[in-house]
């Protein structure tokens, strides 16, 4: 295979990658950098296009407009990986950057190798920069495919200026296309491979990140943040399987807002709102190690105590009873809760648990509020 012929498919995978993903974005790509990348992508194709059609366009033309969208390219992936990861980037040296290959370019006219030597060295520190965030910054779901993304970026990083600096010291006025193949062909089918390894890779990222944030969508309460009852039951069945196997006790709470009814009829249900999302908050506050609190529904919370054996569970349970009915300031009387108590008992169910705690909450409820009852 000629370099011509490889270059042609490389600039048809970029140009068919470039449309599937402006056909197939969407409004949660705002903001994980994937945008930005289908920018990158379709300006290295029309980089290639252009670099391919050299002969049919003027030669200073092309070599211009060429280096300018490779260097955009380049600029948008660096972009593009550093939102993803939530990283900042710096638009002046990026600016720079493109702008130096756009004027080497020119300058350089029909000399096409002294523009790619300079542009080996530039693109090569971009790509070197982008394997050390990858590498160092890895979220733990997704730290296999980003540091196989990241290997590639060192290995391209490495191999642009090695690249360079050999046809520094073959240098001469040939279009590098028109090169013997030699140690080329072995870049050229590797820059093949890297196309695609780096675009599935960061596709997967963004997909992978998508299916996280919806099963934490799934499992997290909307008005408080808080995990939800879907969240709860997960979290009571790996509880159990712990217990069963090393006899680990936990404890199960119920807690109930004393009084909501009134909250809701006096100032209203957005007021309700509020009353629920800073009662969530106290009781979130000063959480110990293995404390999990969940919005059980309603006005109903629930607590989940690892490692907790029953009298430092009642302790507990009456330091969040005192921590919660602290007078808010925007109502006139203090705002109290109830609280169930259980203990893991062998051979519970989850069900058994959640129906203990429930009985000694509605006993408290029954007993005068604002007070710890245990089952």
């Amino acid at each position: 295979m000629d370099l011509r012929t490889l270059f042609l498919a490389q600039t048809c995978a970029l140009l068919s990658i470039a449309a599937i993903l402006w056909v197939a974005r969407g409004p949660a790509d705002r903001h994980n950098g994937l945008r930005t990348w289908t920018l990158g992508v379709s300006a290295q194709g029309i980089a290639y296009m252009l670099l391919a059609a050299a002969g049919q366009l003027p030669p200073l033309l092309s070599a211009v407009l060429a280096n300018a969208a490779g260097g955009l390219s380049v600029a948008l992936f660096f972009v593009a990986l550093r939102q993803f990861l939530g990283r900042p980037w710096h638009l002046p040296g990026l600016a720079l950057m493109v702008g130096l290959v756009t004027l080497v370019a020119a300058l350089s006219g029909s000399h096409y190798v002294a523009s790619t030597i300079f542009n080996g060295f530039a693109y090569g520190l971009l790509q070197l920069l982008n394997a050390r965030l990858l590498w160092r910054q890895p979220a733990p779901a997704l730290q296999r495919i980003q540091r196989l993304v990241a290997l590639f970026y060192l290995l391209m990083g490495l191999l642009l200026p090695l690249r360079a600096l050999a046809m520094w010291l073959n240098a001469g006025s040939a279009r590098y296309l028109d090169l013997p193949p030699g140690w080329q062909l072995p870049v050229y089918l590797f820059s093949f491979v890297f196309i695609i390894v780096t675009n599935l890779g960061f596709l997967h990222l963004c997909k992978a990140r998508a299916e996280a944030e919806a099963r934490a969508q799934a499992l997290t309460d909307e008005l408080t943040g808080l995990p939800n009852r879907r969240a709860l039951d997960q979290a009571l069945h790996e509880a159990l399987e712990r217990a069963a196997r090393g006899s680990r006790a936990f404890a199960v709470m119920m807690v109930d807002v004393d009084h909501f009814k009134a909250i809701n009829d006096r100032f209203g249900h957005h007021a309700g709102d509020h009353a629920l999302q800073d009662f969530a908050r106290r009781l979130s506050l000063d959480g110990r190690p293995g404390e999990r609190v969940f919005r059980y529904g309603g006005e109903e919370f629930s607590l989940l105590l690892a490692d907790t054996e029953a009298p430092q569970a009642r302790q507990r349970a009456e330091q969040l009873r005192a921590q919660v009915a602290l007078p808010p300031p925007e109502l006139t009387r203090a705002r109290s809760a109830s609280f169930g108590l259980t203990h893991w008992r062998p051979g519970d169910s989850a069900d058994a648990l959640l129906g203990r705690a429930d009985i000694a909450l509605y006993r408290a409820k029954t007993l005068g509020r604002n007070r710890v009852e245990t089952e």
